[in-house]
C-alpha cells in the first residue's frame, strides 16, 4: 500500500464540512440490526429509498424512506454514523456505508421488517479513506481510495478486497504519487474512471488538465490515460454516483476546475461511444455561460447531479457566486441552484425550486419524477418536481421533511 497523505482540508462544501461534521461514535459498531420505523403506527411501509440526514456538527443518520407515504423522517432507530458524509450506495437490495475521509470502513447491510442488518464489515487499511463505489454486477464493485492512489476491487459476496490496483504512475503533479481517483462508469466492460489529479487537499488546484483511465474489469488492468488541457479536476471529489451514461453510448465527464477558486474553465467533456480519447469538438463550458435568473448571470462549477436515462436530461446543481456571502459561509449560504441539462446540445435551464446548501443537494428519480434533498429557506427535507408536469417548477417546501438535511439519497 503507497503511502501518500496528502493534507484533509477543503475548499468546497462537502470538503469542508467533513473537518466538522458528524464525528460522534457509531452506534451500529456493536450491533447486527437496528430497527427504523419513522412512523410506528405504519406496519407495512413500503420502503423504497436510503437517506443520510446530517443532524449536526457532529450528527448523522442513515435512515429507512417510504417516499409514498412518508411526511417526516425520524430519525429514532436509525443508524448513527461514525464519520461526517459517509458514502451511500445501493445495489442488488444491498445498502453500502464507505466512511470517505473519516474511517477506513465499508458497510453492507440489508434492510428487512423494518430493519438495517449488518451482513459484512470491511477494514480497508489505515489511512486509505474508502470514497465511491462502481459496481460492475451483482458479484463485483470497484472502490476508490481518498489516500492511497488506489483503486480496489471488492468482492461483494464477502465484502472482501480481491486487487488492489496501484495508481500512483498516473499522478501528474511533481513527485505525486495519487491522482486522486473520483467517480466511474461502465461501459462495454471497462471502467472509465475520472482521476481529479489536485494538489493537495487543502487547496483543491489542478495538478494538470482533465484526467481518466479506462480499465478492463476483467483483469483489473489499466488499458488507457485520457488526458485534456481544456478543463480539469475530473469528477466529483466525494462519494458520488458517477460519471454520466448517455443512452447513445456517450460518457460525459464533470469536472469542476479547482471548484472556482483559480480561474480554470469547469465544465463537461465527452468520450463518444466507442471512442478512447475525450472528444475534441466537444466542451460544454460552464464558466463561460451567461445564465439569466441568477446574481450575476453566472455559474462557477457542476456540482451533485441526476441523469434521467429516459430523456437523456441531466439534472445538476452549480455554484452560483452571487449566491455566497462575503466571506463565505459554507454551513448557511443557498448558493447551489438546480439546473436541466441537455448536454448534447448543450443548453441548461433553471428550474423553480429553492435553492440549498452544496452538502445537501443529492437526488433520485421515481416513477419519472425528481425528489431532490434541499436545505432551504422554506425548510429541509425531499422535494418533487414532475418533469412531465410541462413546467419547471418544483415543490417550493419539502413533500417529506426530515430531521436533519438529507446529505445523501438512494433508490433501494
Amino acid at each position: 500500500m503507497l503511502n501518500n497523505n496528502k493534507r484533509l482540508l477543503s475548499a468546497a462544501p462537502y470538503l469542508l464540512l467533513t473537518s466538522m461534521f458528524l464525528t460522534g461514535c457509531g452506534s451500529d459498531s456493536d450491533n447486527n440490526s437496528t430497527t427504523n420505523n419513522p412512523d410506528n403506527t405504519a406496519a407495512n411501509r413500503n420502503v423504497n429509498a436510503m437517506m443520510i440526514n446530517r443532524v449536526d456538527n457532529e450528527t448523522g443518520f442513515l435512515v429507512a424512506v417510504d417516499t409514498n407515504n412518508d411526511k417526516d423522517i425520524s430519525n429514532t432507530n436509525g443508524i448513527e454514523l461514525a464519520g461526517p458524509g459517509s458514502g451511500l450506495f445501493s445495489h442488488n437490495k444491498k445498502i453500502y456505508l464507505t466512511e470517505g475521509r473519516d474511517g477506513d470502513k465499508v458497510y453492507q447491510y440489508r434492510y428487512e421488517n423494518n430493519q438495517f442488518i449488518k451482513e459484512n464489515e470491511l477494514f480497508t487499511g489505515a489511512n486509505v479513506r474508502p470514497g465511491s463505489m462502481t459496481f460492475v454486477n451483482n458479484d463485483k464493485a470497484y472502490l476508490t481510495t481518498y489516500q492511497t492512489g488506489e483503486l480496489l476491487a471488492l468482492n461483494l459476496k464477502d465484502l472482501t478486497i480481491t486487487k488492489r490496483i496501484d495508481l500512483s504512475s498516473y499522478a501528474l503533479g511533481d513527485n505525486d504519487k495519487n491522482p486522486e481517483p473520483s467517480g466511474g462508469v461502465m461501459r462495454d466492460g471497462k471502467l472509465y474512471l475520472a482521476l481529479s489529479q489536485i494538489d493537495n487537499f487543502s487547496s483543491y488546484n489542478c495538478q494538470g488538465g482533465a484526467s481518466l483511465l479506462i480499465i478492463d474489469a476483467t483483469t483489473d488492468q489499466v488499458e488507457h490515460h485520457l488526458q485534456d488541457n481544456r478543463t480539469c479536476s475530473s469528477g466529483i471529489l466525494e462519494p458520488n454516483k458517477g460519471l454520466i451514461l448517455h443512452s447513445s453510448g456517450d460518457i460525459y465527464v464533470p469536472n469542476p476546475a479547482g471548484y472556482g477558486y483559480y480561474g480554470h474553465k469547469s465544465g463537461y467533456l465527452r468520450i463518444k461511444a466507442g471512442a478512447t480519447e475525450f472528444d475534441p469538438d466537444y466542451f460544454f463550458s460552464i464558466s463561460d455561460l451567461t445564465i439569466d435568473g441568477v446574481p450575476g448571470k453566472s455559474a462557477s462549477y457542476p456540482y451533485k447531479s441526476l441523469f434521467d436515462s429516459n430523456s437523456n436530461l441531466l439534472y445538476v446543481n452549480l455554484f452560483i457566486p452571487g449566491l455566497t456571502s462575503n466571506p463565505p459561509d459554507y454551513v448557511n449560504d443557498k448558493n447551489y441552484v438546480l439546473f436541466k441539462a441537455d448536454l448534447a446540445n448543450k443548453t441548461l435551464t433553471k428550474i423553480d425550486i429553492p435553492n440549498t446548501a452544496g452538502w445537501s443537494a443529492d437526488m433520485i428519480m421515481q416513477d419519472g419524477k425528481i425528489l431532490a434533498g434541499r436545505l432551504a429557506t422554506s425548510g429541509q427535507g425531499l422535494f418533487w418536481y414532475d418533469p412531465g408536469s410541462g413546467t419547471n417548477v418544483a415543490d417550493q417546501s419539502p413533500a417529506i421533511t426530515s430531521q436533519g438535511s438529507p446529505f445523501a439519497i438512494v433508490n433501494y
